[in-house]
């Protein structure tokens, strides 16, 4: 299994980080991404205890601590009126942002970071592995599998043969189209806002916790500080019916942010007020049906090109993070490829299912409304239960 030449399709975090875990175990990886110039969006990142873990995991501790921030206090407030529903000061700890209980895990910490830095992070430890891993312009268009092999097309670019093909090309997944087919897409009926506002530019004293969730009806905000506490990471949710754009960097207007919370707390007024007008961006929600399996010959799938989800649980990444984790094992730990993409699919399926289902729960609950169906079917989710897991040693 050493000699396999592996193909990971998509250098986001997802393929980043598969593609480091898998040469950790000395596996030969060649990745292709259709940009032509590596880079991340400007936005912030969470990680949960459970993706901290997995990446500690990969030997990337002492890494982390350069570029994250570990929050040392975290609150609930009301969308209208600012008052704190809970607050809670405990460093970084899962439990009490949650329910005033402290976790007895000292690495029970959620931490944040710019997207770029942990991308760039990524990007470089894959490189010092093997300086030709990575391949750009490289825009998918096709595959074909013998018994033998499977052979890649892109468009412009010369075909690529491999023993093993791993899509990790986000929610737009040509890869799983190419696979199962056309989504089936629905506008989960929610819109977001992001920007990145430097503190500085706040008034004095309009920022009192590290992390604050401000919930309303129908509307939510989300700020967290990220880079050395420097920088604000904004987003903003609010219901709506209908939408089009399915992109994440959709340029928009401060103004409509402003009109559309207008009659909010003046720290969610200050906030928005003061996003610079080139990290205003925003995007509508959209949802797809699970898929049944995500294996095809030799070629699977992994984070959102197998499971997108709604951001309401700060898991997105995550999830793909623990699938690259379970994924390099599977892979070290099996006589065929067939062997390790079947524990891949086995051990990773219904997690990432009940954690999709998690975060349009909590959704629904920031926002509040539920539905009763999925109420009934997320008596099963516990966000304990999810930062607990372990990637590293989850049996495979």
């Amino acid at each position: 299994m050493k000699d396999l030449r592996i193909i990971i399709i998509g250098a986001g975090i997802g393929g980043l980080t598969l593609a480091y875990a898998l040469q950790r175990y000395n596996f030969k990886v060649s990745i292709y991404e259709q940009a032509e110039t590596l880079g991340e969006v400007g936005a912030g990142l969470t990680l949960a205890k459970n993706s901290n873990k997995a990446m500690r995991s990969l030997g990337l501790n002492d890494d982390l601590n350069q570029i994250a921030f570990k929050p040392q206090s975290s609150g609930g407030k009301d969308l209208i009126t600012g008052e704190i529903h809970n607050k809670s000061s405990a460093p970084g700890d899962v439990r009490s942002a949650y329910k005033g209980e402290v976790d007895p895990d000292p690495d029970a910490r959620v931490i944040m970071f710019h997207r770029a830095d942990i991308h760039n992070l990524l990007e470089n430890k894959v490189l010092s592995k093997d300086p030709n891993s990575i391949n750009l312009g490289y825009c998918f268009k096709s595959l074909t599998q013998c018994s033998t092999s499977v052979s890649v097309s892109f468009e412009n670019r010369s075909e690529v043969q491999g023993d093993v093909v791993i899509g990790c090309d986000g929610n737009r997944s040509a890869v799983r189209q190419f696979l199962f087919g056309e989504d089936s897409v629905d506008f989960l009926g929610y819109v977001a806002w992001r920007g990145l506002v430097p503190i500085d530019a706040l008034p004095k004293g309009t920022i009192d916790t590290d992390t604050s969730v401000f919930s309303g009806k129908n509307r939510s905000v989300v700020r967290y500080k990220i880079r050395g506490g420097k920088t604000i990471n904004f987003a903003a949710y609010a219901q709506k019916s209908d939408w089009v754009d399915e992109g994440w960097s959709v340029p928009a207007r401060k103004e409509e942010l402003q009109d559309e919370f207008n009659d909010t707390c003046s720290e969610v007024r200050h906030l928005i007020e003061n996003i610079p007008a080139e990290t205003c961006f925003k995007w509508g929600m959209f949802g797809r049906e699970p898929l049944k399996s995500w294996i095809d010959g030799n070629v699977t799938i992994l984070g959102d090109a197998a499971h997108p989800m709604l951001p309401f649980l700060g898991q997105g990444a995550g999830m793909s993070i623990e699938d690259a984790v379970v994924l390099s094992r599977c892979f070290s730990d099996s006589i065929t490829v067939k062997e390790a993409l079947i524990r891949y699919e086995k051990a990773r399926i219904e997690r990432t299912a009940l954690v999709t289902i998690g975060a349009r729960y909590n959704g629904l609950r920031m926002h509040g409304t539920i539905e009763k169906a999925l109420e009934q079917r997320a008596k099963e989710f516990n966000p304990f239960t999810i930062n607990d897991y372990d990637a590293s040693k989850v049996v495979i």
